[in-house]
């Protein structure tokens, strides 16, 4: 069978688009998801994916070509018969020596290539899949590009509150997957742009790491001064009965619906289960969500876990905690019955379709090497210089087991090459922000305050309500609140805000106490009026009393 590979848009205004290079050749073997060219729109580098494995039987547009999206550019043979080594070309890469070798293009092998390359260190990037690993292709981006539109669509259903006459007559989720499509493509290709930009050597091939600290891919290997393991990680899957039944899915497969359920039950209420029922609650999806723990975002501070809970139930998400599932099994009409044991009581959860969202394993599998590395538990060990047991090999990232955040890896790929090039850098985690982007959304850093009253012999907490803000009520999203918490000595140990922007306002607490600004530093700052970020102000004076604006 043959198949017609098309110019996408590969943006927004895209009318045509240069093919300037391309990545394989009549006659080869390529399996989905690899690149298959370099395109030219408007000063911009993109990349064209193959969504079909299959022999290159033609290609219709050699490089140099302008072509308008819609056209065909090449073929691609599909046949039962045929074997990617009975077909494939055999490329060889040119064999080069190199300072550094990064295995895997998230978002902390690109920033760790990138990093030393600007050093002046000839690097060699590997990525398996797509730039920008999970993060960028099916997760932090994707998701937050249908937050928007679930904040955009909670905020025309209030648009009497506003003033406006305005009726909702319906909703294009196609069009909401081709905007976060569209989102994604631009920023993969920035990324792109950058790697050829500083001269880094991107191979699009799985790599692999022998007990010599050869970097081997395919029939190739190179040799590298450093390594860095970047692997990330994938969603992790639970041994219940069901589990692999059509209407399930996980964090990477439910972005590639193309139409909504009418109702959809979620396994795990940690921080993606959560941001998917709030999403979906705002599409108008029906949602179910099932916690083994006793209550959803476990790993948060209580008052904020319990803050959330409230609002998701009062927006008519069900929430069934201390509970675990049983087995899931299809319906003849095709939907699916989540069995779900709380106790010794069993609930039957009808569901069009069932997303288990319960965490992820770690990518380790690198190869020979891993059997000369240390691990704690199931992650590689590592220094607070992101140093392995081995000489001259760094992990970052998801693999690392530290915190599982895109901006950590980032942070890690950076200290990692800063060590590599002799300088001393380590990470305080302790500062570092992270966001939950339910609705409203959460931003946070240190402690929760069961954990600092644990820990320290005395601490404050300040606390100031979003409902007693000006530019808060100026945007009718009142809801929430700043929580501050320093210790004994006056040092700010965890900041938790919930409510409208509270992703953007932790960094204003984050990056002064990176700084080692304290309590008193802190209280003395002057903040903008009216804005959101006096509800931090506030907190902060509350400590020690000084709030104005709380009785």
């Amino acid at each position: 069978m043959d198949i017609e590979i098309k110019m996408p848009a590969l943006s927004d205004t895209m009318k045509s688009g240069r093919i300037t290079k391309w990545y394989v050749e009549e006659g080869q073997y390529v399996e989905k998801g690899a690149c298959l060219c370099d395109v030219a729109v408007n000063k911009m580098s993109f990349e064209v994916y193959s969504d079909y494995e299959g022999i290159i039987s033609k290609i219709v547009c050699p490089a140099g070509t302008t072509v308008e999206p819609g056209n065909i550019i090449a073929i691609i043979t599909q046949s039962e018969e045929v074997k990617p080594s009975e077909t494939q070309k055999e490329i060889k890469y040119e064999y080069k020596e190199y300072d550094l070798a990064v295995i895997g293009a998230g978002p902390g092998g690109y920033v760790a290539a990138i990093k030393a390359a600007k050093k002046g260190a000839k690097v060699a990037l590997f990525e398996k899949d797509k730039l920008g690993g999970t993060c960028l292709n099916r997760g932090c981006i994707p998701t937050k590009a249908y937050a928007r539109i679930a904040e955009v669509y909670d905020i025309l259903k209030r648009a009497g509150e506003f003033g406006f006459d305005v009726k909702v007559n319906s909703f294009d989720y196609t069009q909401v997957v081709k905007r976060k499509d569209g989102i994604v493509g631009e920023l993969v290709e920035g990324i792109n742009a950058l790697l050829k930009a500083n001269g880094v050597d991107l191979f699009y091939a799985e790599a692999k790491v022998d007990k010599e600290k050869n970097v081997l891919f395919g029939e190739n290997k190179i040799k590298a001064k450093n390594i860095i393991i970047a692997t990330g990680s994938s969603p992790a899957e639970l041994p219940i009965e069901g589990i692999n039944s059509k209407n399930v899915m996980n964090s990477d497969t439910i972005l590639e619906m193309t139409s909504l359920p009418q109702s959809l039950c979620i396994i795990g209420g940690g921080v993606i289960g959560m941001e998917f029922a709030f999403i979906m609650n705002q599409f108008g999806v029906k949602v179910s969500v099932v916690e083994m723990m006793p209550d959803i975002l476990p790993t948060l501070d209580k008052e904020i876990s319990s803050f959330i809970r409230a609002v998701a139930q009062r927006r008519g998400i069900k929430i069934y905690t201390s509970s675990t599932v049983e087995r899931i099994d299809e319906e003849e009409n095709g939907g699916s019955i989540v069995s779900v044991k709380n106790g010794e009581n069993i609930k039957h959860i009808y569901a069009d379709k069932v997303f288990v969202s319960i965490g992820r394993k770690l990518n380790t599998d690198i190869g020979p090497i891993v059997e000369l590395l240390e691990f704690e538990g199931k992650a590689i060990k590592v220094d607070e210089h992101m140093r392995t047991n081995l000489e001259g090999v760094y992990a970052i990232g998801d693999v690392t087991g530290k915190m599982m955040l895109a901006h950590v890896a980032s942070a890690q790929g950076e200290v990692a090459v800063d060590n590599i090039f002799g300088e001393q850098s380590i990470l305080d985690y302790a500062k570092i922000p992270a966001a939950v982007f339910t609705e409203p959304e959460i931003g946070y850093f240190g402690y929760t305050e069961e954990e600092a009253r644990k820990k320290f012999n005395d601490i404050k907490v300040g606390r100031f309500n979003f409902e007693h803000n000006g530019r808060a009520k100026t945007y009718g999203e009142t809801e929430g609140f700043a929580k501050v918490i320093s210790n004994e000595k006056g040092e700010v140990v965890g900041t938790w805000v919930v409510g409208s922007g509270a992703s953007e306002l932790i960094h204003i607490l984050s990056t002064a106490c990176q700084a080692g600004a304290k309590v008193e530093d802190l209280k003395k700052a002057v903040y903008a009026h009216p804005t959101k970020s006096e509800t931090i102000m506030e907190a902060v004076k509350d400590i020690v009393g000084e709030s104005v604006h709380k009785v």
